[in-house]
């Protein structure tokens, strides 16, 4: 029996169109007797019907063979019938059905007509009939394929539970009972509608949700799952996959919508799941009319053509059919292989395209930016309408070590390019930047950040639509971590990572290409384009997944190890520059800067041909100082040039640590450490209104054997200078600790009391501070609540970005922070709410500097000041300290403004933590006097 369904399934596959005319034209004639024979419920005398039947039957058979004919059916192939096929036979037979009727009608209404004594009802049987009949002889095709192909005929298949139960997973399904060669065999579903659980699709049941899959894998002996959800966020293509990796099952996946073309879903899609699919995004919504309005029959210019994102926009323009795509770039491979890659592309339009003359051409223009004559050349021969700009050097810590190269290539191509623009009245300029260029702390930011504003004044020169589309980082890139991530992981580990903390926003290079052109699109000129970047990115993280996705354990098969930021590198990256104002655009990804241009100088060209002029002389020094001047916003690194720029101050530095006082006062203080002459002095911080001490500060004296008791200023910058201030400060952190501890277990408290120690910068940013303030209070069996860190102004202030990051980290233990010597200027007092009260948390507590307090004695010069501060520390929910307090008419000041908190020599002068016993004694029996030692 098997071997006939062979030969009869080889026999329909080979049917060819002419068969198929041939057996419909047979059925669409069996047709109208069938129907009739239905209609008269069985009672079949066909001398009375057969002239008419006859009549009724060519007719029938002419409509339905030329509506068949004309719609395609006989272009189908149908050993894949499917679903759209069904569609097509039941669109034809139902426009067949209505002109069947109106001819019947037609006829019957004749004198004489030949079919009078037919029922009226015959053409709708009639094509239900053939619908039935057709279809059968359609589908037996691909049913009599996979009897063909059961199962069992094929050994070592996988067994495979498809996650995703849409269109596209049913699509999957049917292409592996279709092809059992690849050895995958279907076997269930997984879905996170509830409506579609216990449902059955083809063969298959949705089984449950995706926390069913480790059950679901264990119960039906699954050994792969494929992720077949193409519109799935990254999110949730990550839940999934770390589900799979729980149980040790291997996981495969469809790629995105953004990279499945047209129609069918194939097994040759199907892909290992990578780094893109768990930072995938939802797809972007492409106006394609207008793209192809703005590029197409148009000569567009494309720089940096052979980098990552040159190469795809040259791959997404050419789809746009322009007239001519001019290649530039001065690296002859990556030039010659996306040249090679178009041609490619152009022969096979040219083999199908009617009018050949029409395909879009590629020159290919090897050309350095920097070099005015070379381009001139360029524009003079080809005159190009539109120019896309994507060459620049990207590279930070390379950059920031050879500052002369960023500036003639980023700021003096640019130059260059805009310049020509204008003299040949090119249409529209798009230049690429980055998110480097806001807020810069790096030369590569900073060199980008001025090409912004050299777009940007030319578009006020020309009125044409000059833009600038500004983006983080993107994936697959030459300059993406990811491929330096793959390297480690290949040749064993370990991955590098600056820092734990450094976070990235990234999006995949067709998505930003995408982005580009639709903002080219929207640009009117003068606009900087902000594309949405979507969430930041751990660094760490993607490096955790991609030694996951490897089939690697991080920390037991690759490790991750921190080098520490590089010369010029944030830990966050910023979007938007202080003053920007941006505005939703017509696209929802993409955002408008309007204002850009009026933030710009109304002439910068001076300037601007200076910092070139310092680039061709190599003069480092001076590009720092003339980035400085252009972008305000632009803080140096530390970077060799802001190294080089500074060398008089560190020259004086090290001839000062290397004098003979210096390194006695270094080896002083290491005697010091080992023999404990280090002493601990704590000062209250008493609530003004009841007198009752809430805290202590401990204050660091050192009790030099020669030379007496020493203040901070005193030996602090030494142990700076020698790194000796980080176990210093784990000496003083340990030591008040163990203080705090002793008092909360002597004393019974009825409020909290806490102890606050006061870190340097070098102190707060040293890599193991979370770590030794665990151990620390591990140690002391102190509350972490109970210990709170003192940091100073500045440090936040002119390194926000560690800072936060440092800040979130110390917030998690549960140590409490609050800013020291608050208010001495105030841009820094404006720049610390900004920080409070946008980006990092809330801080615990704001002290004020002491010269505040002091100057309140005279004709209260600072009182707007303490009143700003005060309205901040309200606003925020943020306790306020004055410190220096020293008078009782400062107090009545101080509690005129409600300023809750004061510390100073009024209440006591420091004391060592033997003589604090008797001032606990007096907070807890005698809070009611004004506090004595």
């Amino acid at each position: 029996m098997n071997k006939n369904i062979k030969k009869l399934s080889k026999v329909l596959v080979g049917l060819r169109i002419r068969h198929f005319l041939i057996i419909d034209a047979i059925c669409f004639a069996i047709a109208p007797f069938l129907a009739l024979e239905i209609r008269l419920d069985g009672i079949f005398n066909l001398f009375p019907y057969l002239q008419s039947l006859a009549v009724i039957t060519v007719l029938f058979v002419a409509v339905k063979l030329t509506v068949f004919y004309v719609g395609g059916l006989y272009n189908r192939y149908w050993q894949y019938a499917g679903l759209e096929e069904m569609a097509q036979i039941t669109m034809l037979i139902g426009i067949s059905l209505p002109v069947e009727i109106i001819l019947f009608q037609e006829l019957y209404q004749l004198n004489n007509s030949p079919i009078a004594n037919l029922p009226r009802s015959l053409p709708l049987l009639d094509a239900m009939i053939s619908f039935l009949l057709v279809a059968a002889i359609r589908f037996s095709i691909p049913a009599l394929e996979r009897w063909n192909q059961k199962p069992w005929k094929v050994q070592q298949r996988d067994r495979v539970l498809i996650v995703g139960a849409g269109s596209a997973g049913t699509s999957l399904m049917q292409t592996m009972e279709r092809s059992p060669e690849v050895g995958l065999d279907p076997i269930a579903f997984i879905d996170d509608d509830p409506k579609k659980i216990s449902k059955q699709i083809g063969r298959l049941t949705v089984v449950g949700n995706r926390c069913n899959i480790p059950e679901v894998v264990r119960s039906l002996n699954i050994g792969k799952v494929m992720i077949a959800i193409p519109s799935a966020p990254g999110k949730e293509i990550r839940q999934i996959v770390e589900i799979c990796q729980s149980i040790g099952i291997p996981t495969s996946t469809l790629p995105g919508l953004n990279e499945i073309i047209n129609g069918r879903v194939s097994l040759g899609s199907v892909r290992e799941v990578q780094i893109e699919d768990l930072l995938r995004r939802a797809p972007i919504q492409t106006d394609t009319q207008k793209v192809l309005g703005l590029i197409g029959g148009k000569k567009v210019l494309i720089t940096g053509a052979g980098g990552s994102i040159g190469s795809e926009l040259c791959r997404q323009i050419l789809k746009c059919a322009p007239a001519e795509i001019i290649i530039v770039g001065h690296g002859e491979n990556s030039v010659f292989n996306i040249q090679q890659e178009l041609g490619k592309v152009l022969s096979e339009l040219k083999k199908t395209s009617k009018t050949p003359t029409d395909i879009t051409r590629v020159t290919a223009f090897m050309a350095d930016i920097r070099f005015r004559d070379r381009l001139e050349y360029l524009f003079l021969t080809v005159r190009p309408d539109i120019i896309f700009h994507a060459a620049a050097h990207k590279h930070v810590p390379m950059m920031e070590l050879n500052p002369p190269e960023a500036i003639t290539n980023n700021v003096r191509g640019t130059k260059n390019l805009l310049d020509l623009a204008l003299k040949y009245n090119v249409e529209q300029f798009v230049m690429i930047s980055t998110d480097k260029a806001v807020n810069p702390t790096s030369i590569m930011g900073a060199s980008k950040r001025v090409a912004e504003m050299l777009v940007l004044q030319a578009a006020k020169k020309s009125k044409n639509p000059f833009v600038v589309v500004r983006f983080g980082n993107v994936l697959g890139s030459r300059g993406s971590v990811v491929p330096t991530f793959n390297r480690q992981i290949a040749e064993g580990g370990p991955i590098t990572i600056t820092h734990p903390d450094i976070t990235r926003y990234f999006m995949t290079i067709p998505e930003a290409v995408q982005l580009v052109l639709q903002a080219a699109v929207i640009g009117n000129g003068g606009e900087v384009f902000m594309l949405e970047m979507g969430e930041p990115v751990r660094i760490v993280d993607l490096a955790n997944d991609l030694i996951r996705l490897s089939g690697y354990a991080v920390g037991k098969d690759i490790e991750i190890a921190f080098t520490g930021l590089r010369p010029g590198e944030k830990l966050f990256e910023e979007l938007f520059i202080p003053g920007e104002k941006y505005n939703r655009t017509k696209h929802e990804k993409i955002l408008s800067l309007g204002n850009a241009s009026r933030l710009v100088k109304e002439n910068i060209d001076q300037e601007v041909e200076a910092l070139c002029q310092a680039g061709d002389r190599n003069d480092a020094n001076l590009i720092v100082s003339m980035l400085q001047q252009l972008v305000p916003e632009y803080v140096p690194g530390y970077s060799t040039a802001n190294l080089h720029a500074n060398t008089a101050q560190k020259t004086t530095a090290v001839a000062k640590i290397s004098s003979t006082a210096s390194i006695q006062l270094e080896n002083d203080l290491r005697v010091g450490l080992v023999n404990e002459e280090f002493r601990i002095h704590y000062q209250p911080i008493v609530c003004l209104q009841t007198n009752k001490i809430i805290s202590f500060e401990a204050l660091l004296r050192w009790q030099h054997p020669n030379r007496g008791l020493l203040w901070p200023d005193e030996f602090l910058p030494a142990a700076e200078e020698t790194g000796l201030i980080v176990p210093i400060g784990e000496w003083v952190l340990r030591q008040a600790c163990s203080q705090m501890r002793i008092w909360q277990s002597q004393f019974r408290l009825n409020a909290p009391l806490t102890v606050s120690v006061n870190l340097t910068r070098k102190q707060f940013f040293h890599a193991d501070l979370i770590e030794t303030l665990a151990k620390i209070l591990k140690e002391t069996n102190l509350d972490a609540s109970s210990l709170r860190l003192e940091i100073s102004e500045d440090v936040v202030t002119h390194n926000s970005e560690l800072a936060g990051s440092v800040f979130v980290q110390v917030k998690t233990l549960g140590v409490q922070v609050q800013i020291d010597h608050c208010g001495l200027s105030d841009v820094s007092l404006t720049q610390l709410y900004q920080l409070t009260r946008l980006k990092y948390g809330k801080f615990d507590s704001l002290k004020l500097d002491c010269s505040l307090v002091s100057g309140l004695d005279a004709s209260n010069p600072n009182l707007e000041i303490l009143q700003k501060i005060l309205a901040i520390t309200q606003e925020l929910g943020m306790g306020m300290i004055a410190t220096g307090v020293e008078t009782s008419w400062q107090i009545a000041q101080l509690k005129s403004m409600k300023c809750v908190y004061g510390q100073g020599y009024f209440f006591s002068k420091p004391v060592e933590g033997s003589q604090v016993e008797k001032l606990m004694g007096a907070m807890a029996f005698k809070s009611s006097q004004k506090l004595t030692l």
